[in-house]
């Protein structure tokens, strides 16, 4: 049986600036942005979980159409 790995993504938070937080992926990628007197534990980990879905998804549909083109071929 095989099995399937999502995959990995770290997120971490960029406190450069000192008025906005801004959440990245391990890439250095943008993710979102929080005031940084505003900012929640909970709405940072909401963005991170929304972003991981999206890449989930969109790795997801990424693998679909490569099957689809195999089964086509």
């Amino acid at each position: 049986m095989d099995e399937f790995w999502f995959p990995k993504f770290d997120y971490y938070v960029d406190e450069s600036d000192p008025d906005i937080m801004i959440l990245r992926r391990q890439d250095d990628s943008f993710v979102a942005a929080f005031s940084a007197c505003g900012a929640t534990n909970e709405g940072i980990v909401e963005a991170a979980r929304e972003d991981y879905w999206e890449l989930i998804q969109a790795h997801t549909n990424a693998l679909g159409r490569e099957n689809q083109e195999r089964l086509s071929s």
